[in-house]
């Protein structure tokens, strides 16, 4: 992993392009696209999402969006396989779009959002408990 945060090394117009590719990919997606089709605004989506991403690079933005991504996902039922999927077509995207060192720190950002995830809303554990490396 560099040293340097991933926002020095990746711009903001990268994420969204990255995070558009991404979402083309889940829309095509047989197991995951049907997670998506209640989404009326798909480009406000990206944005929110290229904020989220962006923010959790350590990048700053002048009017951040509200995020609330434990409480949008609760509802949808997604399961283990499904997130091992989300992962996989991330993986495949940041290796596609991105230099090699930068797409590996941005899929390692993504495999502990992953943990968060798995832990609170597939398992339904509370948020105050902290995921324990094996």
């Amino acid at each position: 992993m560099s040293t340097s945060p991933l926002c020095q090394r990746i711009s903001f117009a990268q994420v969204q392009h990255v995070i558009h590719a991404f979402y083309a990919r889940l829309q095509a997606d047989p197991q995951l696209s049907h997670f998506f089709k209640h989404i009326a605004d798909f480009t406000e989506h990206e944005y929110r999402i290229s904020c989220f991403w962006w923010m959790s690079m350590g990048g700053k933005l002048h009017t951040p969006p509200s995020i609330d991504m434990i409480n949008k996902h609760m509802p949808l039922g997604i399961s283990s396989n499904d997130l091992q999927i989300w992962l996989q077509l991330f993986e495949e995207t940041l290796k596609e779009q991105l230099p090699a060192q930068s797409a590996q720190d941005w899929f390692e950002k993504a495999l502990q959002i992953s943990k968060r995830v798995q832990q609170i809303v597939i398992d339904k554990k509370p948020m105050g408990l902290q995921i324990k490396e094996p």
